[in-house]
């Protein structure tokens, strides 16, 4: 049961880096949306070096880490991180 719990939080997950960004851009400037997403994604350990930030899919247990860094911001980030990882679940 542990190993397919592994293999969901592997799978591929429906969103994008540039989801993130997306969602942040409607509640803050650009700058500040890519500012905060950033920040996110340096905490995560996100690396940088294998493709663009905007190009990257994300796993699961990625997308819901993101999430879950989003709302440890708190603010706008707050509103995103959880109705993203609402949309996840």
């Amino acid at each position: 049961m542990e190993s397919q719990s592994q293999e969901q939080n592997l799978s591929p997950s429906p969103f994008a880096v540039q989801d993130f960004y997306s969602e942040l851009a409607t509640r803050v400037s650009g700058y500040n949306a890519k500012l905060i997403l950033d920040m996110a994604l340096i905490e995560v350990g996100f690396d940088f070096t294998e493709v663009s930030a905007e190009e990257k899919k994300l796993n699961c247990d990625e997308a819901k880490n993101l999430c879950l860094e989003l709302i440890k911001q708190g603010g706008p980030a707050f509103q995103v991180g959880k109705n993203l990882y609402h949309q996840i679940q």
